[in-house]
């Protein structure tokens, strides 16, 4: 479908269209007139031509990083023109980096413009997953179900990402059971999802025909079957602890101390890990029945008395050395988890299998995290980042923040370390990363430095 039907064989189509001659009310699924034209300004034999193509996607890379920066600082959407662009540069054939072309897939969504062409080009169904996630939950301009539906049969990739979002919408069932009634709807439209690219009929259409009514009442069959199997599933899920995740067994590479970057393979039981970073209220209430010690200041960063102003009581518990953060996590029923286990909570992707470098993909964006980029200088209510900042597990605040101790020590000229992780408020994106560790001191007590727990499933 043409973004403007007057744009074919039009010698000026790479310019941008004026805001006035743009429709906000027509859904455009992909962006396609002038493509042929920029492909062969890129492509051309003649260095003239190459040049071209070069400029203009050299022109729009630019212009995305300048959007990318007003997205993290004020939320705002880049304009209609940029987003054709944008979407144009990467038919012809030119590469985007990642959070490039995610953001033209989160406009293309809420303006409901190019929104094929968008998820073509994405390369991380973790990400995409996501990004439809927000958009189907969007306070005021939520993606329809039709919309939904005409993505999942049409985009050859959502084999890939269809199966995050049901995981997303399962784990929201827990947290939002208010919901539960429009999630199921969406995980039946997405169990009853032909992939896009297959050509076999359903089964009940193969051998004799069956008659238009018997045809009908099995496809009623099939989706209430598959609504009340969404259903129990709902139901079984808001009955599992929804303040932990589990993580499967399995083997896992993850990065060795102090090399950071350098892998080594590790066998895992499966376990299951807070979602959250402890907080203040749960550990005052571990201080008040005598298991954990009071904290070695009641004051964070900015604020004299945050361990004592009910203001806080669900911002992130800290000042405690690595004695109180076991202590506290027994006090819980549950332990520290490894350094290990904590960085496969942090950066595994079930759908690809492969570890991310921040919990969200493998670029930093300031906006997911709370960092010394964010301008906060101290931290904040624990799952401020939902959902876009999570590990594709689901478990919150794996960057930023707070850092937080494992049960894992490690030597340092003849004295006996343990590794934090995940950086804090105070930290640069290097420190932010997943396989980045800090080996410290076991008394060691600061307003940057909290805990979550761990335990095993037996």
């Amino acid at each position: 479908m043409a973004f403007h039907k007057n744009r074919r064989n039009n010698p000026d189509a790479r310019a941008p269209l004026p805001a006035t001659e743009q429709s906000d009310d027509a859904v455009t699924w992909e962006y396609g007139d002038d493509v042929t034209a920029f492909r062969s300004s890129s492509s051309q034999t003649t260095s003239h031509f190459r040049f071209q193509g070069d400029a203009r996607a050299l022109a729009v890379r630019r212009a995305l990083n300048h959007a990318l920066d007003e997205w993290w600082r004020r939320g705002a959407l880049p304009p209609d023109d940029l987003l054709r662009e944008g979407l144009f540069v990467l038919q012809a054939g030119h590469d985007l980096d990642e959070s490039q072309r995610t953001l033209l897939l989160r406009t293309a969504l809420m303006r409901r413009r190019g929104m094929l062409t968008a998820l073509r080009h994405q390369s991380d169904p973790e990400r995409t997953a996501l990004v439809l996630f927000e958009a189907l939950f969007h306070p005021s301009h939520p993606l329809e179900l039709k919309t939904l539906r005409k993505l999942l049969q049409e985009d050859a990739q959502s084999a890939a990402w269809a199966p995050v979002l049901s995981r997303l919408l399962r784990e929201s069932a827990v947290s939002a059971p208010e919901k539960l009634a429009y999630l199921t709807t969406l995980l039946a439209l997405l169990e009853e999802r032909p992939a896009a690219e297959s050509t076999t009929p359903p089964l009940w259409l193969e051998g004799e025909p069956v008659s238009h009514r018997g045809g009908l009442w099995l496809r009623a069959a099939l989706l209430v079957l598959l609504a009340l199997v969404a259903a129990a599933l709902l139901w079984w899920l808001r009955q599992q602890p929804s303040e932990m995740v589990t993580v499967p067994a399995g083997r896992y590479l993850v990065s060795s101390w102090p090399a950071g970057e350098v892998q080594q393979e590790v066998v895992l039981s499966a376990f299951q890990i807070d979602r959250f970073e402890a907080t203040v209220r749960q550990y005052r209430a571990c201080y008040e029945r005598g298991a954990c010690p009071w904290p070695a200041s009641p004051a964070s960063a900015t604020r004299p008395n945050y361990l004592l102003d009910p203001a806080f009581a669900d911002f992130p518990m800290i000042n405690i050395d690595h004695e109180s953060a076991a202590r506290f996590c027994q006090f819980m029923g549950k332990r520290l988890p490894t350094a290990a286990e904590w960085e496969v909570a942090a950066a595994y992707a079930p759908m690809t299998g492969r570890m991310l470098r921040y919990p969200w993909g493998d670029e930093f964006a300031v906006q997911l995290a709370n960092s010394a980029f964010s301008g906060v200088g101290d931290t904040v209510q624990v799952g401020s980042y939902r959902p876009a900042g999570d590990s594709p597990l689901g478990v919150s605040d794996m960057a930023g923040n707070v850092a937080e101790w494992t049960a894992t020590s490690v030597d340092v000229e003849g004295r006996m370390y343990y590794l934090v992780r995940g950086g804090s408020f105070r930290s640069e994106p290097a420190a932010l990363r997943t396989s980045a560790a800090e080996a410290l001191p076991p008394a060691t007590a600061a307003d940057w430095l909290g805990v979550r727990c761990a335990r095993d499933i037996r």
